[in-house]
Parts: structure tokens; sequence; C-alpha cells
């Protein structure tokens, strides 16, 4: 099969819209949301020392990133699962 490449590809395409954005564009990268959320909940954590860091990102993760948190990120980004 031959290498077809993405503007071809979006040429060919009828409704499709191209966006200017680099692949790595952070505008489009749910992980961005993500470090985003986790780090303003590690600021107001306010933990000064490793154990506490450590204990702290745990309870986070655990308690406060959801599926459902996940989900919005994606559909924020056009990433629809």
């Amino acid at each position: 099969m031959p290498f077809i490449s993405t503007p071809a590809i979006r040429g060919e395409l009828p409704d499709t819209k191209g966006l200017n954005l680099t692949p790595d564009s952070p505008d489009l990268s749910p992980i961005e949301l993500c470090w985003s959320k986790l780090k303003q909940l590690l600021r107001s954590a306010k933990a000064r020392t490793r154990e506490a860091l450590d204990q702290a990102l745990t309870q986070i993760i655990n308690q406060c990133i959801s599926a459902d948190d996940a989900l919005g990120w994606f559909n924020h980004c056009g990433l629809f699962i």
C-alpha cells in the first residue's frame, strides 16, 4: 500500500476541516489538562517533604481525578472515545 500524506487525504474528503496546529500542540492534548488539575491540587496540598508529596499525589490520583475528568479532557480536545 503506498504512503499517502495527510494533506492529500484531507483534500479528498469533502467534509473535513484542517487545523493549523502541530501534532504536538498542547492545545489538543488531554494530558495538559490533566497536569493542570494535578498541579493545582498539589499546590493546594502544600506538601513540602518527599513523603508528604508522595502521600498527597497518591490521594489526589485516587480521590480527585476521575474517569469523567478524563472523558471531559478528551472531549475538550476533540478526541471522542
